[in-house]
C-alpha cells in the first residue's frame, strides 16, 4: 500500500507540474484517492483492536462503500468481520456523506505541525510515507500559489480597505529575525470581504513599508477606495492623501482609547471613554466633530501635547459617522484587519513560536487565507449588504469628478 500512495503523489505531483491538471483538478484527486487511502488505514486498525478484543472473531476481507465529500464520489473499502457485529467508527453509518472535517484534515495538519519533519512524521504515522522532499515541494507549491495569488490583478472600486501591521519572527539565514507584515482586507462593491494581500518587511514597521504596500495596492489596480480604515501610525494620513486624494480616512478608536490610557489619569479615562462613547452615537458627522473638539479642549491645560495630537486627527477620528449607522461599528476600528492577524499569531505559535522560512508563512498563511474566503467571507456580510445603496450613492459621490473624466 506504501507503494501504491507513494506512486500516486509522485503522479498527481508530475500532471500539476506538466500542467496536465489544473489546482482544482489536484485537490479533487486527492479527495478522491489521498483521504480514502487514510480512511482504509484508520479503519484496518480499528479493526485490529476489535479483533483483539473479541476472542473467536476473524477479519473477512473488505466490502466496497461509495461515499461523497462534497460532490466527489470516494470509493472506500470497508474491513468486516466474521460476525459482521464490527462497524468501524470512521465512517458513518447511515449517511453516503462524509462531513467536511474530512476534507479539512490535510490542510489543518499542514497548519498544526510545527515543522515540515513534524509533518512528514504525523503522515508516516497515517501510513502515507511521504518523503521530506515531497513535503517541502507541496509546501513550495503552496508558497508560490499564494504569491500568485497576492499579485493577482484587483478591481478598481472598494467600499472600505482595511490595513494592519504586526510583527512577526521569521528564520532567516540561519537566525529568527524581527519582521513586520502589512495585510489588507477590502469591502468590495457588493459588501463581500476578500483578502488583498500581505507584504512582508525585516526590520519594524516604517513609513516606507506602508509606502510600498499602498502603491502595490494601485499598482494591481485599485484607484477608488471610499473608506480606509488603519491606526494612527506617524505620516500616514499624509500618505493615504498623497495616494488617494479623494479617500476617506478613519483612524481607529479602539487605538485610541488604548493611547489615551497612557496620558490620562483613572479617572479621566474613564471621562474620556464616556465621551468617545457619546461622540460614536452623535447623529451626524458635524456634531460628533463638535463634541470631539470640545473634549480635546478640556484636556488642553493638564495635556497639552496629547491634546495637541488629537486636535490635528480630529476629523479622521470621526470620518465614520458620515457613514450609516448600521456600519458604524464595522468601520470605527481595524478590528476586521487585526482579528486577522491574531489567527496569523495562532499559526505562529502552533509552529513553534516563529515562522521556519518565509516559504512556510506565505503555505501557512495562504491555507488559512483559503478557507477563510470560502466559508465566513463566502458571502456578503449582513450589515454592509444591507445599505448597499446608501453607500454606493456616497462613493459615486465621492468619485464623480473621476467618473466625469471618463
Amino acid at each position: 500500500m506504501k507503494d501504491r500512495i507513494t506512486s500516486l503523489i509522485v503522479n498527481l505531483t508530475e500532471e500539476f507540474i506538466s500542467g496536465k491538471i489544473s489546482k482544482e483538478g489536484l485537490w479533487e484527486e486527492i479527495q478522491r484517492s489521498v483521504i480514502p487511502m487514510i480512511l482504509e488505514r484508520v479503519m484496518r486498525n480499528e479493526r485490529d483492536i476489535y479483533l483483539g478484543e473479541h476472542p473467536g472473531e476473524y477479519a473477512n476481507g473488505y466490502y466496497s462503500r461509495r461515499f461523497y465529500y462534497k460532490n466527489t464520489p470516494m470509493d472506500i473499502k470497508v474491513p468486516r468481520t466474521r460476525t459482521s457485529n464490527f462497524y468501524p467508527s470512521a465512517i458513518p453509518r447511515y449517511s453516503r456523506y462524509l462531513p467536511e472535517e474530512y476534507g479539512e484534515m490535510i490542510e489543518s495538519l499542514f497548519l498544526s505541525s510545527r515543522s515540515l519533519e513534524g509533518l512528514k512524521m504525523t503522515l508516516k504515522r497515517l501510513g502515507l510515507p511521504v518523503s521530506s522532499e515531497e513535503i517541502d515541494n507541496m509546501a513550495q507549491s503552496l508558497a508560490d500559489e499564494y504569491k500568485e495569488f497576492t499579485g493577482r490583478e484587483l478591481s478598481s472600486d472598494w467600499l472600505v480597505v482595511y490595513i494592519d501591521a504586526k510583527e512577526i519572527e521569521v528564520k532567516s539565514g540561519g537566525k529568527v529575525k524581527k519582521m513586520v507584515i502589512i495585510s489588507g482586507i477590502g469591502v468590495n462593491m457588493e459588501g463581500k470581504k476578500e483578502f488583498l494581500g500581505s507584504l512582508v518587511f525585516e526590520g519594524k514597521e516604517t513609513l516606507s513599508c506602508w509606502r510600498e504596500f499602498l502603491l502595490d495596492l494601485k499598482n494591481r489596480g485599485v484607484t477608488r477606495v471610499l473608506l480606509f480604515v488603519t491606526d494612527d501610525f506617524s505620516g500616514l494620513i499624509k500618505l493615504i492623501q498623497g495616494l488617494f486624494p479623494l479617500s476617506m480616512h478613519q483612524l481607529c478608536i479602539v487605538h485610541l482609547i488604548r493611547n489615551a490610557k497612557l496620558h490620562l489619569s483613572k479617572e479621566e479615562f474613564v471621562w474620556f471613554k464616556e465621551r468617545i462613547e457619546a461622540i460614536e452615537k452623535a447623529d451626524d458627522f458635524d456634531t460628533a466633530y463638535t463634541e470631539f473638539m470640545e473634549m480635546v479642549e478640556k484636556l488642553k491645560s493638564k495635556h497639552p501635547h496629547f491634546s495637541k495630537h488629537l486636535k490635528t486627527r480630529a476629523e479622521a477620528y470621526v470620518t465614520f459617522t458620515k457613514f450609516p449607522k448600521e456600519i458604524r461599528a464595522r468601520i470605527k476600528s481595524t478590528n476586521a484587519s487585526e482579528n486577522l492577524h491574531k489567527e496569523l499569531e495562532k499559526i505562529r505559535i502552533n509552529s513553534g513560536g516563529y515562522f521556519q522560512s518565509k516559504k512556510i508563512l506565505y503555505a501557512k498563511w495562504f491555507v488559512f487565507i483559503k478557507k477563510l474566503m470560502s466559508n465566513r467571507w463566502k458571502n456578503p456580510e449582513p450589515r454592509f449588504k444591507g445599505c448597499l445603496n446608501k453607500l454606493h450613492a456616497m462613493f459615486y459621490e465621492t468619485f464623480e469628478s473621476e467618473y466625469e473624466k471618463s
